[in-house]
């Protein structure tokens, strides 16, 4: 007796599906693993952390496509099946980590921006009103360091 492909199909997709929410773990992973070395301010382990992240978004497109392609090819509509929604909150949470990194990495970078105005010689807006009424804009004309 052999397999339906109705029966080959689920078990295809079912295979893919697991692997999708194994690299969707390994991204939440790495992930977490941005978010310590952020607070660590861990330049190397941002980076590898940046690299893995970058990975597992590529292995998940790809493995989504194939998802798609099999419950096409199967008709059926994998988004509603209860293994998928394991993986689906799990890739909003993935969201959430994301964002809330993103932000982090914005401060910091608005505060490196107010730093080097500072240094600079400008104010930290880039321009202030002069007596006119008009904006003057403060160009860096002055040497901060000679050797």
């Amino acid at each position: 007796m052999t397999d339906s492909p109705a029966s080959d199909f689920d078990a295809a997709l079912r295979a893919v599906m697991d692997e999708l929410a194994h690299e969707v773990d390994t991204l939440h992973a790495s992930l977490i693993d941005e978010r310590m070395a952020l607070d660590q301010a861990d330049a190397s382990s941002l980076e590898a952390a940046g690299r893995a992240k970058s990975q597992s978004l590529d292995r998940i497109e790809k493995l989504d496509v194939e998802r798609r392609h099999l419950s096409d090819a199967a008709n059926v509509d994998s988004l509603n099946d209860p293994r998928w929604s394991h993986t689906i909150d799990r890739l909003l949470e993935c969201r959430q980590i994301n964002e809330v990194n993103g932000r982090i990495v914005g401060q910091r970078m608005g505060h490196v921006r107010q730093a080097l105005a500072l240094i600079s010689g400008d104010t930290p807006g880039g321009s202030t009103y002069g007596p006119d009424g008009s904006t003057r804009i403060k160009l860096r004309s002055a040497t901060l360091a000679q050797v």
